[in-house]
């Protein structure tokens, strides 16, 4: 029988740490309460968790820092930063750092819920490097594949042994590409192939695998194809990641238009991808009815 999910929740605020551990509780997690980023560290390396929800501001250790940390000793583990108001430098940096997920306070608990219920969901079962990365090159990487296979194969695993053996790309770099990556294959399988709106991505877990076998099992959604294209021009210093789906598009100009005019950092669930996309990235296109997004990054002038 597998184990149940287990979260850290870091903040040092007595009352905010016992009040979520407790609501997470309720909700069948087992929860750890940590109150400083110390106290964090030394539970993160007695206990395996899958899931850390920290506040980004702290004494001594911050959120940021602990997040550091966690990136360097334990990639697999999924990392929401609690915060208020996010400028869009700190936002990048969280990410540069390898943040997964943000949750506005003052925190709604609904929103609390939907962004742990996705990250446990985003998590994949056991999946074979050996038999994708035949079909890997230096240059290019090119998959059409079955919506089956997005929830058996880490894609972005894949992604990252391929970026960390064969290329020379800084850590800011990586953690930025893998990121983006992540938002365009979730959202091309989820949105576009499956059709899921925020309810049913967000259901428990047990529920969400019956929900996505059910959906599988359906002959016309079964058919399609998720197309990605992986390249690196060592010439012109640009990466390109493109990703096509078979679904009915979207409105990619209004949440475009949404993000450029947005007084700060879209945290909401609907547009989070596309606003991440948008900062992180030198480009950013559409085609096809929103079915095919691309997006390019600089190399050389990408910060350390």
């Amino acid at each position: 029988m597998a184990r149940s999910i287990r979260i850290l929740v870091v903040d040092d605020s007595i009352s905010m740490v016992n009040g979520l551990v407790m609501v997470l509780q309720v909700a069948g997690y087992e929860v750890d309460p940590a109150y400083n980023g110390h106290d964090a560290l030394r539970k993160l390396s007695q206990k395996e968790y899958d899931l850390v929800i920290c506040d980004i501001e702290m004494p001594g250790l911050t959120g940021l820092d602990l997040l550091k940390h966690v990136r360097q000793d334990y990639d697999d583990i999924s990392f929401i930063l609690m915060t208020g108001y996010l400028e869009q430098d700190y936002f990048i940096k969280a990410i540069q750092l390898g943040a997964s997920d943000f949750i506005r306070k003052p925190l709604d608990t609904e929103q609390l819920m939907n962004a742990v219920q996705l990250q446990i969901n985003k998590k994949k079962e056991d999946w074979d490097y050996l038999n994708v990365s035949r079909k890997v090159s230096h240059a290019e990487i090119k998959l059409s594949l079955p919506p089956i296979m997005f929830r058996q194969v880490d894609f972005v695993k894949i992604f990252t042994k391929f970026f960390k053996q064969n290329l020379n790309l800084t850590t800011t770099v990586i953690n930025e590409m893998l990121l983006c990556m992540e938002e365009m294959l979730y959202n091309a399988f989820i949105h576009g192939t499956l059709g899921l709106n925020i309810k049913e991505r967000t259901s428990q877990n047990e529920a969400y695998k019956e929900l996505l076998a059910e959906k599988l099992q359906d002959p016309e959604i079964a058919a399609k194809e998720i197309h990605v294209k992986l390249s690196i021009d060592q010439v012109k210093q640009v990466i390109v990641f493109e990703v096509e789906d078979e679904g009915k598009g979207f409105d990619y100009k209004l949440w475009l238009n949404k993000i450029k005019t947005y007084n700060g950092i879209q945290l909401d669930e609907y547009g989070r991808g596309i606003s991440i996309i948008y900062y992180l990235t030198d480009k950013i296109s559409f085609s096809k009815g929103g079915r095919r997004i691309r997006i390019e990054k600089k190399i050389a002038n990408a910060s350390q």
